[in-house]
């Protein structure tokens, strides 16, 4: 497109050139009485008229055809700016199903830490999992403790080629699962009571979602999540045919069950191979619109002093100058950029976008977490790696923004496990905010009565102390163990047990203890239990 215009503008300056030899040829003394001299000045200066109507008509209509044909208002400014710089626009409109569930979830997410306390039935509980509506709801309780709001904006953003949304979806044995990655501007904004900002966290990168969702087997069938039975959708509300399992709603439609705001290298990367494509035109740009200014203006008050040519003479004149004036700085100021701007971008970048080794690290660490899957497999079946990941953040979550020791009890096997959780709870009372980076499995073994699986969490923990704030890493080593003869998953609803001792129902969220008799269950029977705890900083 910018070639089209800088053609139709050529189009003007060969008028100008054209009226000007004519000009020439009646003006000056030395053809004003050569006959041969005027006519040829007239047939210059009629043929460069002619290109010049010719190239604004032709390259005018072809810009005004691709300014009709566009459905968008500013296509025209759009598509310029892309010329020189990424293309980089806000999407507000949702052309798929997926779209409307991101866009909602967002909504519904700036909403729910809008305001103080928990409301039951909040918006957001009809787009997350009933796991990942806990989490939040214990971020939100400790926000409330310290006295602090979360302020949550965010917008979809096209940029370049890359599609806003890109999705992976898989069968896991048990949930449909699909993540999803969206390019987003989003700022989370940490205020204290009386409005004063804490802490900003903005991102305009990736945010990145985990979908879970029952599996379709046909238009009218889907895939019970426990046992992987084909059932209509309303004979599972009411409870599976084949395994009994009983399932919410939620269970079997596609809902949010991780969130989070991402640094995409690869991302990154993208915008920067755009950018660097963009930058001889830039480089023009920048150098030439000033240089081609300051040349006419020049150029325009020289020619008011000179005596003996008409207007349009003098407006060639200055156009000619420009013409030639412009490019010769322009290519300058281009060979100055490629021999000593450009390598200092390039080993600038070189090491912002080392980040690449990072990248290739995760993605070993996903082939070992997937070699484990494998191995787990061939004891159960249906495990399902999402949902354990699920699982864990929210047994992190549960021990990060515990209030106390009681909180913590929570998805320990034992007292000694409670102990060793309990001791790091004083330290985690300042923590407003948490980012899993990574989960690491490092081991599993499996005998006649227990599985055991070994996990390494690396977190990126926020701590609010008087008004300021401080980020630290943490790495959590911990021993989970649960039943052999265990091999469900919790992971969309909380599942429900009997007291053996009085009968009354228990979450598996609310501990080892049963809060009407005090009898102390075995939660490796239902779930994976910690067994060993440590943290390091």
């Amino acid at each position: 497109m910018i070639k089209r215009i800088l053609l139709a503008i050529l189009g003007f300056f060969m008028i100008f050139f054209g009226l000007g030899v004519i000009e020439i040829g009646f003006t000056d003394p030395e053809y004003i009485n050569d006959t041969g001299s005027r006519v040829g000045a007239c047939i210059g200066g009629i043929c460069l008229i002619a290109g010049g109507i010719t190239l604004i008509a032709y390259h005018g209509t072809m810009l005004y055809k691709q300014y009709k044909k566009s459905s968008k208002k500013h296509q025209i400014a759009k598509e310029l700016r892309s010329e020189v710089c990424p293309d980089f626009y806000i999407i507000k409109e949702d052309n798929t199903e997926m779209g409307k569930l991101l866009r909602s979830f967002r909504n519904d997410y700036a909403s729910f830490f809008d305001h103080p306390g928990v409301l039951q039935n909040d918006m957001i509980q009809k787009d997350a999992t009933q796991m990942y509506w806990h989490i939040l709801s214990l971020q939100k309780a400790r926000l409330d403790q310290k006295g602090l709001g979360l302020e949550f904006s965010s917008e979809r953003l096209g940029y370049g080629g890359m599609p806003p949304i890109r999705e992976n979806t898989y069968f896991d044995g048990k949930y449909k699962i699909t993540e999803v990655s969206e390019t987003i501007q989003a700022k989370q904004k940490f205020t204290k009571q009386n409005g004063k900002k804490l802490f900003t966290r903005k991102s305009v990168e990736t945010a990145d979602y985990r979908i879970l969702g029952a599996a379709e087997k046909t238009s009218t069938q889907v895939i019970c999540p426990n046992c992987g039975s084909p059932s209509s959708k309303e004979d599972l509300i009411d409870g599976c045919d084949y395994c009994g399992t009983k399932f919410t709603i939620e269970d079997l439609d596609n809902r949010v069950s991780d969130f989070g705001l991402q640094h995409d290298c690869d991302v990154e990367y993208a915008k920067y191979t755009e950018r660097r494509a963009k930058f001889i035109p830039l480089v023009a740009l920048i150098v030439g619109v000033p240089t081609f200014v300051y040349v006419v203006i020049a150029s325009a008050i020289n020619a008011s002093r000179e005596e003996g040519y008409g207007p349009l003479v003098g407006i060639a004149g200055v156009m000619m100058a420009a013409l030639v004036v412009t490019p010769m700085i322009i290519a300058m100021a281009e060979m100055l950029f490629i021999t000593i701007g450009f390598p200092i971008i390039q080993a600038f970048a070189s090491f912002r976008f080392m980040g690449k080794r990072m990248i290739k690290k995760m993605e070993k660490q996903n082939k070992t977490n997937k070699n484990w899957e494998t191995q787990i497999r061939q004891y159960d079946p249906l495990f399902s790696m999402n949902g354990f990941f699920s699982s864990l953040q929210n047994k992190l979550a549960v021990i990060h923004y515990a209030r106390g020791p009681a909180d913590a009890s929570s998805f320990v096997e034992s007292q000694t496990a409670e102990q060793q959780v309990a001791y790091y709870i004083p330290s985690y009372q300042n923590i407003f905010d948490m980012q899993i980076e990574l989960i690491q499995l490092t081991g599993y073994q499996v005998n006649e009565f227990i599985q055991e699986m070994h996990v390494a969490v690396r977190l990126t923990l926020f701590h609010e102390i008087k008004g300021k704030v401080k980020k630290r890493k943490e790495t959590v080593r911990m021993i989970l163990v649960k039943d052999s003869a265990c091999k469900s998953q919790a992971v969309c609803a909380p599942a429900f047990t009997n007291c053996r001792q009085c009968g009354a129902p228990m979450s598996l969220l609310a501990g080892r203890t049963c809060n009407y008799c005090g009898h102390a269950r075995r939660l490796a029977e239902y779930d994976w239990a910690i067994r060993y705890y440590q943290a390091m900083g």
